[in-house]
């Protein structure tokens, strides 16, 4: 039954992490349920015989809490295998892997242990947010979102110093729950190396490891407290627009799979909604803002369609009747070697039906919209004829500012990530540095049909306006639309799956520059920095030919 302990305990931190995060019971999370999520895992690696245990922990925890946590990618059309089943298994491995390392620091990290823990946990958070195979998904620190007074460390550490306090508190519950060391019979690291000074063992006395116990779970609570104290003094400081402007927030609620009649009946909807928006206050806005991929045809291509429909209320003369600009999604399309390409884009048109600028999605989700080694063709006929992709979007390669004149802010420069893109921190920060003012996002995934996903994604995305001191716009096709202000707090939402528009006074601040704007994930970096060096200093120690005993290998 001992050996049934540990998988058990795996099993239950693949079902608390998942709870503790936007779901479909605890909507925006659960801030109790993350103080503990993980402390089951530091159990059961603690527990684990070896590193084959630890990576098959490691592979049940991470199946389980990203199947469950991302459940909605079933409902992606008919890729619902690819998209869930591919993903689970793919994150079995990654997690199983995190599960050596983790074992590594519980078997060699002596009185440090649940602090590498944590640094490892929170290095590992921005790994899989990073790069093109990133997905800043289920991260831990996002069952504290509502939480204003945590988040706001934010702005100096990124999401990842949450993280890792997180981490280390579960760790040191871990810790205090986890059996007490064998006892200790010659370790392998040589007796006054560097090794055994930093990574001295932990005592087998219980009155003295429960002292330790009980100082690690009163440091790293102390730690948390201090951000809540932080985040208290950042929240009191008085922030100060430079100005406002007045804009129409549409949310279609339309099918995304639609067909072609269904494109014009959406865009009926969206114009429709906008007018009652704008007549209902009397304010003319500014800029009117349709979600992703709310046009489906190429702007540049059917101009002239879109001065004639929907024909209850054609689009191009409803801008100018109001005199006012339309930020939606749209394709472009353009030859490239001979083949028609398409980017999955936003573009900016005037009370006049111009066009006056676009932006291309650069960072793509992974084998929906971008495919690797599409070139290669047993590759493609795989993905085409097993999978049922045809093929995906193409990438752009270039930052947009838009330029937006406005009444009450005067020439408001804003940058327009697409879709998931608003949860990548090095964009948008990268889109600020830049010189937008503000952000303003446009999804469509709907597609989920769960409450979840829509808040999984807002969540996300709410931390890039506290890192970065900028509102955060939202208008999205089924949810959450709305405002993020650049201290978390979050205005004028609308409905989840209802179709409705509002018109909102967007304020635009850009007194503040953050230390996270000026030096991005350095916080993560610094970690895994000091891990780097740790590693090292126990390889050292770990491979000089006198470290090595016959009487068998320690439990530090």
């Amino acid at each position: 039954m001992k050996k049934l302990i540990a998988p058990c305990l795996a099993i239950l931190g693949g079902l608390l992490l998942p709870l503790a995060l936007p779901n479909e019971y605890f909507s925006w999370g659960n801030p109790a349920l993350g103080l503990i999520a993980i402390a089951p895992l530091y159990m059961a690696l603690d527990r684990a015989s070896s590193y084959k245990a630890a990576f098959l922990f490691g592979a049940l925890f991470g199946g389980l809490a990203h199947g469950l946590s991302s459940y909605w990618l079933w409902f992606f059309q008919d890729f619902r295998v690819w998209t869930l089943g591919s993903s689970v298994l793919a994150y079995m491995i990654v997690y199983g892997v995190l599960g050596l390392y983790l074992r590594g620091a519980l078997r060699h990290g002596g009185l440090w242990r649940p602090l590498l823990f944590a640094a490892i946990w929170a290095v590992f958070e921005w790994s899989k947010s990073t790069g093109f195979l990133g997905y800043p998904w289920g991260l831990l620190p996002y069952s504290w979102n509502t939480v204003l007074p945590a988040i706001q460390i934010a702005e100096s550490t990124g999401v990842y110093g949450l993280s890792f306090t997180l981490a280390w508190i579960s760790a040191a519950v871990g810790e205090l729950a986890s059996e007490p060391p064998a006892a200790l019979p010659p370790d392998c690291l040589r007796i006054g190396s560097l090794a055994e000074r930093v990574f001295a063992k932990r005592p087998f006395d219980a009155p003295c490891r429960l002292c330790l116990d009980l100082g690690q779970l009163m440091v790293s609570s102390v730690l948390l407290v201090a951000f809540l104290g932080y985040g208290s003094v950042a929240l009191a400081k008085e922030r100060t627009p430079r100005g406002s402007f007045k804009a129409v927030l549409v949310q279609q609620n339309v099918d995304s799979w639609g067909s072609a009649n269904g494109e014009l009946t959406a865009l009926d909807t969206a114009v429709t909604l906008a007018r009652k928006a704008i007549e209902d206050s009397g304010v003319k806005p500014d800029l009117v803002v349709f979600s992703e991929t709310a046009l489906r045809r190429d702007y540049d291509d059917f101009a002239y369609l879109y001065r004639r429909v929907p024909m209850a209320d054609p689009l191009i003369p409803f801008l100018a009747e109001f005199d006012t600009r339309l930020f939606t999604g749209a394709p472009e399309l353009f030859e490239l070697d001979g083949q028609m390409e398409a980017t999955n884009s936003v573009i900016l048109i005037g009370p006049d039906g111009a066009k006056e600028g676009s932006y291309a999605k650069m960072h793509p989700v992974p084998f929906a919209e971008a495919i690797p080694f599409w070139d290669v063709p047993a590759f493609r006929s795989f993905i085409q004829n097993t999978v049922g992709l045809s093929s995906g979007w193409t990438m752009g390669n270039q930052r947009v500012i838009f330029s937006l004149p406005t009444e009450g802010a005067g020439e408001v420069r804003f940058a327009g990530p697409i879709c998931f893109e608003d949860a990548f921190s090095y964009l948008c920060r990268r889109f600020v540095l830049d010189g937008a003012e503000l952000l303003v996002n446009l999804t469509n995934d709907s597609w989920s049909l769960t409450d979840s996903a829509e808040i999984q994604h807002f969540v996300a995305a709410r931390f890039r306006s506290v890192e970065l001191r900028r509102t955060l716009v939202r208008s999205t096709n089924g949810g959450v639309t709305g405002l993020v202000y650049p201290d978390g707090s979050v205005h004028d939402t609308l409905p989840l799956f209802t179709a409705a528009a509002v018109l909102v006074d967007v304020p635009v601040y850009t007194d503040e520059i953050t230390p996270y704007l000026l030096f991005g994930d350095w916080f993560p970096a610094f970690l895994a920095f000091f891990l780097g060096l740790g590693g090292i200093i126990l390889f050292l120690g770990l491979r000089s030919p006198r470290n090595y005993t016959k009487q068998g290998d320690g439990t530090a």
